[in-house]
């Protein structure tokens, strides 16, 4: 596989995160991974060149897509130039070791709702409070003795908790997709197999406009892996349109459906054309 060293990454902080799992599952132990404090500062660190590349989490295979990352993947002048997913399994943790004296469990939005019905069964008292991140939930923990996080493993050893319970997540499978952000386009990972390309786009408020633009790709045989929508924020209920393919960008059919699709587009941004790191 590529080697990274030398490459620093930024990651959603502190240590102990399943971001930090998904650094390390692309780029292994060469790179030198830079915790952040949220999305918008790791996308930042990247703009400023103060580092290479930067890791945000988009969609969980229970609780959907993270909403602030879509966004941002509009907002900003980055392309997606890789993709990896990691399981997730997360472990309720606190300082006794025991659910009696739990009041309070802080935690990532997501956690929080892919673990929302182990939570009502088992803590139904509890306040549930979201935060930056899985990690920082248990570092909060490991300041009160009333409180609890959700985080992987590692953040109980590395903030001297104990482990309550394993596993709480309420779907079986549960998964996280990672992508990975530059500068610019660049080809990774030469070796991994499957690509994906990302697209965003909008279309004219009129009847069969969504209809037409996405004919191209069924005429080309092009595979349509995921399709999101989010307000164009215009004040006129407009919506961007944000599309995965399961193909590269410089695949014929996908390369002459394009072709067709920025003239029926208002706006069309290819985000990125990139390899996928699977299990």
């Amino acid at each position: 596989m590529e080697s990274f060293t030398d490459k620093r990454v930024a990651y959603l902080g502190p240590a102990g995160t399943f971001s930090e799992q998904a650094v390390r599952r692309f780029f292994g132990r060469e790179a030198e991974a830079l915790p952040q404090v949220n999305f918008d500062e790791v996308l930042n660190c990247v703009e400023r060149s103060e580092v290479d590349y930067g890791l945000i989490a988009i969609e969980n295979n229970t609780n959907g897509t993270v909403t602030h990352a879509l966004d941002l993947l509009l907002e900003r002048p980055l392309s997606i130039v890789g993709e990896v997913s990691v399981p997730v399994v997360h472990n309720l943790m606190n300082l006794s070791g025991t659910l009696r004296s739990v009041r309070r469990v802080y935690a990532h939005a997501q956690a929080l709702g892919q673990c929302r019905g182990w939570l009502r069964s088992h803590l139904p008292e509890a306040q549930t409070i979201a935060v930056s991140s899985n990690a920082e939930g248990a570092r909060l923990a490991s300041e009160d003795p009333e409180a609890a996080g959700i985080a992987a493993l590692e953040a109980a050893a590395i903030y001297g908790l104990k482990t309550v319970a394993q596993g709480i997540q309420d779907g079986f499978g549960n998964r996280t997709r990672f992508l990975v952000m530059s500068r610019e386009p660049e080809k990774i990972l030469d070796s991994v197999r499957q690509r994906k390309t990302s697209i965003v786009f909008s279309v004219a408020n009129e009847p069969g406009s969504l209809y037409r633009i996405l004919f191209p790709l069924a005429e080309n045989s092009v595979q349509m892996v995921r399709i999101e929508s989010r307000p164009a924020r215009n004040g006129n209920w407009e919506y961007n349109f944000f599309i995965d393919l399961a193909c590269a960008e410089d695949d014929p059919p996908l390369a002459r459906a394009l072709e067709t699709m920025r003239a029926e587009a208002t706006y069309l941004r290819v985000l990125g054309s990139y390899p996928v790191l699977g299990e």
